[in-house]
């Protein structure tokens, strides 16, 4: 039987990740699963969902957040981040998807904001680590079909 994913628990995760500004948790259909600091709305979220389809695209496009625009700069299914400020002051974003056997098997997809000091060097393989243990399995990507 199928438990679900528990926002609770996950909600307490989140808010021990404490280099993350933001953080948001949501699935295919634009539920939204838990939330630290970010209450995107679904016409927000929805872009994120086409994030994979064409590298060119969102790169070019960027990412919004809460009415602020972050710069693509690396594409890496299943990762895709990037930033927003310069050299002082900054935020990088990061999105990551993957498959929750807990929750109908769907797509679920974790986006984080980190502030300067924190670069993706950082955050990223927190990020990584995060989805593996709380949410499911990231996804296998061949980007030569993509």
């Amino acid at each position: 039987m199928d438990q679900g994913l528990d926002a609770g628990q996950l909600l307490a995760e989140l808010k021990k990740q404490d280099e993350w500004a933001k953080a948001i948790i949501f699935d295919e259909d634009l539920n939204v699963i838990t939330h630290k600091n970010c209450a995107a709305s679904k016409e927000e979220l929805a872009p994120y969902l086409k994030a994979y389809d064409v590298r060119d695209n969102t790169i070019g496009a960027g990412f919004v957040l809460l009415g602020e625009h972050y710069e693509v700069h690396r594409w890496h299914p299943p990762l895709v981040y990037g930033r927003r400020g310069d050299a002082d002051v900054g935020e990088g974003i990061s999105l990551a998807r993957g498959i929750c056997k807990k929750h109908n098997g769907k797509r679920v997809y974790l986006l984080i904001t980190y502030e300067l000091p924190i670069v993706s060097a950082r955050a990223v393989p927190q990020q990584i680590n995060f989805y593996n243990q709380f949410i499911g399995e990231l996804e296998k990507f061949d980007i030569k079909q993509q």
